[in-house]
């Protein structure tokens, strides 16, 4: 076994931290399509100024740094990524340019690769998980205002306004979605 030296300079304690934490955030798999986010948000000044606030939070009396204390670095880092708003709209501006159609849903932060012409399905897809049965409780003007303040799309042929227009189908699609999803858990059951 051979051994390699190797010869960089930090400039700063949270500087290597954040260095050893970007390799081990890299060898996450899992952690992929976060990659250019990480980079965004930690390659730069600030980014350093993050991982010494996350040093003193998780270690507020000092410590030593082994890989123990590397990993729960790491994983504030990646909960702040998944936390925060600048973050999540950074993700989803990398997501955008992912997909060539998808739909942003603006309360999730969340982009969602689609086909050409299924935005309108996609969007009843979100809705159905977001609301489950209460969608019917929302009046067709409620839903409608919900539609055009929560989604953006990339469309060649629709637009979030074309698709809210078609509240009434939306709501009554996704209301019975649910009542059959509903109705399979119960068979499954039995």
């Amino acid at each position: 076994m051979t051994t390699e030296r190797l010869h960089f300079m930090v400039e700063s304690p949270a500087n290597f931290v954040r260095l050893a934490c970007t390799i081990l955030f890299e060898k996450k798999e899992a952690m992929a399509e976060w990659a250019a986010t990480w980079h965004d948000v930690f390659d730069c000044a600030n980014g350093e100024q993050l991982f010494l606030q996350f040093m003193e939070e998780l270690f507020p009396d000092g410590c030593t740094i082994g890989e123990k204390e590397l990993k729960q670095i790491t994983d504030r880092a990646v909960r702040y990524l998944q936390t925060e708003t600048r973050c999540l709209d950074l993700k989803a501006g990398h997501d955008k340019s992912r997909f060539t159609y998808w739909v942003l849903f603006i309360p999730e932060h969340k982009v969602y690769g689609c086909e050409f012409a299924r935005h309108e399905e996609t969007i009843i897809e979100i809705l159905t998980a977001f609301f489950g049965k209460s969608i019917a409780g929302y009046s067709l003007d409620a839903l409608k205002h919900f539609i055009l303040r929560s989604f953006e799309i990339r469309s060649d042929n629709s637009s979030v306004r074309s698709i809210a227009e078609d509240a009434d189908y939306i709501q009554q699609v996704a209301y019975f979605r649910c009542i059959r999803k509903n109705e399979k858990k119960e068979e499954a059951k039995t």
